[in-house]
């Protein structure tokens, strides 16, 4: 549930104007995942896409 969270906040925050001073992993520690694998793992789980894929359509 939480990681839910996470996820909905890190896609909120790369739909932000200023969204290219950040780089993903950035992101997704300021949005509390503690590792990289962790949150592409849970990232891919709850989106399908892996999150460099997913705002690139």
């Amino acid at each position: 549930m939480v990681n839910g969270y996470r996820v909905a906040e890190v896609k909120r925050r790369l739909a932000a104007p200023d969204a290219r001073r950040f780089t993903l992993l950035g992101l997704a520690l300021e949005c509390g995942f503690n590792s990289k694998t962790t949150f592409n793992r849970i990232f891919k789980q709850f989106t399908g896409q892996a999150p460099s894929e997913w705002g690139n359509k």
